[in-house]
């Protein structure tokens, strides 16, 4: 849940739910029990239980008070604010009687597992396992006899990887996502000598091949492997182990993989390297794919029915050509996700004749990195009718108002919509063409943006009559069921100003969220521009807000898969 508090702190606390309200209420929890007496020390029960009865009262007058101001007052900062506050320390007295190891084994290890799986981010995750095993003898054993509680593992511990193989022996035969990322480790801000020698952070062949050597030893039961590093060698380090693993006659049950290479993107190691066969070809069990600044045999490797398909960085000459990458999308007829960020299929070099390629289930669609012809050319490719989530970025140095107009119309069933940098004319075709755009996208509920020109932002409030449309309807405004914006490296006064000009049009928005990165780029003299109109909140960055996870599950407006 996001939530905010009063404006006079922003953005010390302005907004949070995720990390950064979590990090608040433990800093409370603990200040709160430091003053407490130690367990069993004081009977203490009476106290806490009227203390628990008392905060729930309170919790339910300021329910009271916003049912009786309306709707406008949901989104207020400060009732929010008081209300959590009322239900933490409701919850910190309640949880003080809770007989938890009274209950059977087994009910609190389900509670673990709540716990556990119930946490945004797998870093979240990590840390809550560490507090559980810590509490006390009993909950020790209890979560070191539960294997399924170590499958997700995080390699986050400095080499050798200690605690991480430790939980990967836990896990023993349960089925195991793992998460190796070079670029985010526990020790990188406690080590200065790690922190400062920024090389030695980065695995080297030998270090891969050993650290694949002992999870190969279950790699039938990997199910996810995530994987994040600079440079060439332990990206191909993997492709090569999980080919010759394949060769070997072991078993690959992996549904997930994703390769990140983050050096430069589109550099080649040179002739001489036979790029890896996926799996060595056993990808009956893969669901999802994302390859990132890296390549495989894309023509030897089986992939069939696949759920998403996520490319990032890939050169051109290492690409798929185009009649692979459409026997790809043939054979995967239920794909629900399609990214394609700076990585494509190669351009025919005879004319096309395709006809475009049916992807009914397709729900999330990325196109970024591409020239302005070559985005046009991607996109005939296939038709997508039912794209609920749209991300268009980077697509800059030309006019890309020509794809605009190609795609216009295709996309009637979406709600959220994504801008990162697109560049369209600023002139009156480039405005007919961009609202042309939006007046076909009439359940659009969400919008994302960052650095965008305003005169693209602008078009939201354009009247559509004036363009020829919407006289049948009398509709005066554009997406008229947008409520919620999400935006960073925009101006805080433009961002106040635009809103205020969609209440005035009838579409108030009710949320504005601002990236956590870039709070400190909206002074709290903007902020309060812009909460006097919307209740502005802030995102972390990556992270989904509560709007966006209900989208995730909606078929049609306002209905629920």
């Amino acid at each position: 849940m996001h939530m905010t508090v009063p404006l006079d702190r922003w953005p010390k606390y302005a907004i949070m739910g995720t990390a950064d309200y979590k990090r608040r209420q433990e800093f409370l929890m603990r200040d709160h029990l430091k003053k407490l007496p130690a367990p069993g020390t004081i009977d203490t029960s009476a106290k806490d239980l009227l203390l628990s009865t008392t905060f729930a009262h309170k919790m339910a007058q300021i329910q009271h008070i916003i049912q009786r101001q309306g709707s406008a007052a949901n989104d207020d900062p400060r009732y929010i604010y008081l209300y959590d506050d009322m239900r933490f320390k409701r919850d910190i007295f309640y949880w003080r009687n809770f007989r938890m190891n009274d209950l059977p084994p087994e009910i609190i290890t389900h509670i673990f597992r709540i716990a556990a799986w119930s946490t945004i981010t797998p870093a979240e995750g990590t840390h809550v396992r560490l507090l559980l095993t810590s509490a006390c003898a009993k909950w020790r054993r209890l979560m070191i006899e539960d294997c399924t509680l170590w499958s997700a593992i995080w390699f986050r511990d400095p080499p050798p990887y200690e605690r991480s193989l430790e939980w990967f022996k836990r896990a023993g035969g349960a089925p195991l996502d793992i998460r190796i990322n070079e670029h985010d480790a526990d020790w990188k801000s406690k080590d200065d000598d790690w922190r400062y020698k920024e090389d030695d952070h980065r695995f080297t062949t030998q270090q891969m091949e050993e650290l694949m050597d002992k999870l190969f030893a279950k790699l039938s039961q990997i199910r996810m492997l995530v994987l994040v590093v600079d440079n060439w060698p332990p990206a191909l380090v993997v492709l090569d182990k999980l080919q010759e693993a394949a060769y070997a006659g072991k078993a690959i049950n992996m549904e997930r993989l994703e390769i990140h290479r983050m050096g430069q993107p589109l550099v080649w190691l040179g002739p001489g390297r036979t790029p890896a066969v996926l799996f060595g070809g056993q990808t009956q069990a893969l669901k999802y794919l994302c390859l990132a600044g890296v390549h495989i045999d894309w023509n030897a490797t089986p992939l069939n029915n696949l759920s998403t398909i996520d490319l990032r960085k890939i050169a051109m000459n290492v690409a798929p050509t185009l009649d692979r990458f459409r026997e790809v999308l043939l054979a995967c007829p239920r794909l629900q996700k399609l990214s394609l960020d700076g990585a494509g299929p190669q351009p025919s070099a005879r004319k096309s004749d395709h006809i475009p390629i049916d992807l009914p289930h397709l729900k999330v669609l990325v196109i970024g990195g591409f020239s302005m012809l070559y985005s046009c050319y991607i996109l005939s490719q296939f038709k997508a009718p039912n794209v609920r989530d749209l991300t268009l970025m980077n697509l800059t140095g030309e006019d890309y108002t020509t794809m605009i107009i190609a795609i216009t119309g295709q996309y009637r069933e979406l709600r959220l919509l994504t801008l990162y940098t697109v560049n369209t004319s600023p002139t009156e075709g480039g405005t007919k063409a961009m609202v042309k755009f939006l007046y076909a996208m009439p359940y659009l509920s969400y919008l994302r943006i960052a650095s965008m020109k305003w005169h693209v932002i602008e078009a939201f409030n354009e009247d559509p009559r004036e363009y020829g449309l919407g006289r049948d309807t009398n509709r005066l405004v554009l997406c008229p069921k947008l409520q919620t914006i999400e935006f960073q490296q925009l101006s805080g006064t433009k961002i106040a100003e635009w809103a205020a000009r969609r209440r005035e049009l009838g579409a108030p928005l009710r949320r504005a969220y601002v990236n956590s990165p870039y709070v400190s780029q909206v002074t709290a003299e903007e902020a309060e521009m812009i909460q006097q109109v919307v209740g502005l909140f802030i995102a972390p960055l990556g992270s989904t807000t509560p709007e966006e996870r209900a989208l995730a599950t909606c078929d049609r407006y306002g209905e629920t898969i």
